[in-house]
């Protein structure tokens, strides 16, 4: 499945050294040129060591830098003359998911963003669909998973409290293989 991703889910997976399960699930990562930009140029400006782990991917060829078309800029621009809650990265991983086709995942862990590429009728998850699917595809065993969501947490990942313990309740009652 062609999957995209926002600056986010590569952050946050970096910072708590899993980056690797996007490849392991996904095999290739598509992002637009501002997710690099902001991920990697930005980060690696203010001295962020996830930016380096975003690199390496990029470099090793398993995270596709894709560049949109004029057109496509066009689109984005217009998106952020009338939007005060979405950043130009959003926008354009948006703009790639579209663009790439109707069964593409786009991983995208803002709300704003993520109504917004829902609204457009897109497949979005985020970082913690990523771990549960690692669970349930054996990338991951019961107490990486719960190690990997409690460590999110930890670094700083915005969870709401149910959602937390929901989430550690699926990790301790699954039982299943990946499907």
């Amino acid at each position: 499945m062609p999957t995209v991703s926002d600056t986010s889910p590569l952050i946050w997976l970096s910072k708590i050294g899993k980056l690797t399960l996007l490849k392991d699930l996904y095999t290739k990562i598509l992002i637009p040129q501002e997710v690099y930009q902001e991920a990697v140029e930005r980060g690696l400006k203010e001295g962020f060591s996830d930016a380096l782990v975003i690199k390496e991917g990029c470099d090793q060829g398993w995270i596709r830098i894709l560049q949109l078309d004029e057109k496509e800029v066009t689109f984005c621009q217009s998106i952020m003359e009338h939007s005060f809650e979405l950043h130009m990265s959003e926008v354009q991983a948006i703009a790639l998911t579209r663009k790439t086709g109707k069964d593409t995942l786009l991983l995208i862990d803002e709300s704003s963003g993520r109504a917004f590429a829902e609204a457009w009728g897109l497949k979005v998850k985020g970082v913690l669909y990523v771990i549960m699917t690692a669970l349930r595809c054996e990338f991951l065993d019961h107490a990486e998973a719960k190690e990997t969501v409690l460590t999110l947490v930890q670094k700083g990942f915005r969870i709401e409290p149910k959602l937390l313990a929901r989430i550690i309740r699926e990790i301790d009652n699954y039982k299943d293989k990946c499907t």
